[in-house]
């Protein structure tokens, strides 16, 4: 699903489903145009208890989701990272992927991993923007197939 010609499979939602977005503040310019994407989508195809929460950072993910799928029924994590001059990027897109996918089979429910990791700020800022690819929708239309 990596082309903006983004299409969906028509599915029967739960509106009753309680959905929980985690997106970090770190390059929130970024992250707040996946999450306004994903809430879209979610209110169009039929979900109705959605709730945003926000984090530091994409390493503060990890508990955060876990928390989350505590009292909701699928989450999905946002987070940019971007790739410095440091081994900084490696460590955190690793570690959090890794966490997050480790939380969702700890819980037995949906986590939608929604942490674009590019080599730089351009890369980003297409995944993110509305008027490009934004991964925004199809990460929200991933947890709402898996629900």
């Amino acid at each position: 699903m990596s082309e903006n010609t983004f299409t969906h499979n028509s599915i029967n939602v739960n509106p009753l489903h309680k959905i929980t977005i985690v997106a970090a503040r770190w390059n929130a310019e970024l992250v707040d145009d996946l999450v306004h994407a994903a809430s879209e989508h979610l209110k169009k195809i039929g979900y109705k208890d959605i709730e945003t929460v926000y984090v530091p950072g994409s390493w503060e993910l990890v508990h955060a989701s876990q928390k989350a799928l505590e009292k909701s029924d699928g989450v999905i994590s946002f987070g940019v990272v971007i790739r410095g001059e440091t081994t900084h990027y490696e460590l955190i897109s690793e570690s959090v992927a890794q966490g997050l996918m480790q939380v969702s089979i700890d819980a037995k429910k949906p986590l939608a991993l929604g942490l674009i990791a590019t080599e730089n700020f351009d890369q980003a800022k297409r995944r993110c923007d509305p008027s490009e690819l934004n991964k925004g929708k199809e990460i929200a239309q991933s947890l709402a197939e898996t629900l």
